[in-house]
């Protein structure tokens, strides 16, 4: 049973921060969402192994569209190493392929030396037990049937990699990493490294972007949101998402204009916050500074007072026109979106 009916449902759009457990999969916390809700667009941020714990963040509704700039952002976990062993799917969820002694000098400081290593920008394939397609086929589909076939390494970059623990085979570690970092990976790599092999058997999502799991809901919680009048208060819509990104405001008048791929010229503009480049990606503010979308800058922020204004200098790429949305019951506001 839902507690929102059908119409109620469609009106409700933003984030919601949740703390997934160890266990169910990303998409069975959608499932449950969903099921709560009665909201069918709901999508996830990042797909988490069911090992996995942390932040995972869901897109209600319109919020949807913004999954993707989201999903770019780099992120942080936190995770365990079992050494001397390695499994199949470089986690406590494969059956074992190789087990060993571990090195007689293994230290804090043999493990600090080695972890330098693997700080910056390396070439990292994706492992066979993972969502990567291979002709529209998942990996771990042709893994399941024991099929290996050639991966197309990607380039990935390690911020930060800091030592924790090392206690009875277990090294705990943190990371900072790009997208499209695979940490089963890494810690195969550090195991192998350090001598003994190793896969992870704890991980946990710390932080994608600016957004902390200090900030999400456990699925404790969900339950009562969706039987109390503030579950609003726990979305949070594009204004705060994206309040970092630079700015530029419109004219008033302008804003009922805009579509996806307008270029918008340097004379419908009034103000700008911040300094960017050409490239990158930009919030486009309406009347009173609320957000109506996102844009690419067609040329750097420092170029606008030396151009023309009627030369374009950027270009639409995503609106929120009709986020974000309230519910209401029998006349009554359900939930104010958050918007920073």
């Amino acid at each position: 049973m839902t507690f929102f009916d059908e119409q109620e449902a469609s009106e409700v759009s933003g984030v919601l921060l949740v703390d997934k457990p160890s266990g169910p999969t990303s998409h069975d916390i959608v499932h449950v969402l969903r099921k709560k809700s009665g909201i069918d667009r709901i999508g996830h941020g990042g797909t988490l192994d069911p090992l996995a714990s942390g932040l995972l963040p869901l897109f209600l509704g319109e919020a949807t569209k913004m999954s993707g700039f989201v999903q770019s952002h780099d992120k942080s976990y936190s995770f365990d190493i079992s050494l001397g062993v390695t499994t199949e799917t470089d986690d406590s969820q494969g059956a074992i392929v190789t087990e060993g002694p571990l090195p007689e000098d293994l230290s804090e400081e043999k493990v600090r030396e080695v972890l330098r290593e693997f700080v910056g920008e390396q070439s990292q394939e994706p492992p066979m037990y993972s969502a990567v397609k291979q002709k529209g086929v998942p990996l771990y589909k042709l893994a399941r049937k024991g099929m290996v076939v050639e991966r197309e390494p990607r380039l990935v970059t390690i911020h930060s990699l800091e030592f924790l623990a090392l206690q009875d085979g277990i090294l705990s570690l943190c990371v900072h990493c790009s997208k499209g970092t695979y940490v089963r990976v890494l810690a195969r790599q550090i195991g192998d490294a350090l001598g003994c092999g190793g896969h992870v058997s704890r991980l946990r999502r710390l932080s994608i972007g600016r957004f902390s799991v200090d900030e999400a809901v456990g699925m404790d919680a969900i339950e009562s949101f969706w039987n109390a009048e503030d579950l609003g208060a726990a979305l949070i819509g594009p204004e705060k998402v994206f309040q970092e990104l630079p700015s530029l405001e419109l004219l008033p008048h302008i804003g009922p204009a805009l579509q996806k791929g307008t270029l918008l010229p340097g004379v419908w503009f009034i103000r700008r916050e911040g300094l960017f480049h050409a490239k990158d990606t930009i919030r486009i503010l309406g009347h009173g500074g609320k957000i109506l979308g996102l844009a690419e800058a067609l040329l750097d922020s420092e170029e606008m007072g030396l151009l023309p204004g009627g030369i374009p200098v950027a270009k639409i790429v995503l609106l929120f026109r009709s986020m974000p949305k309230v519910a209401r019951k029998g006349g009554r506001v359900l939930s104010n979106i958050e918007n920073g």
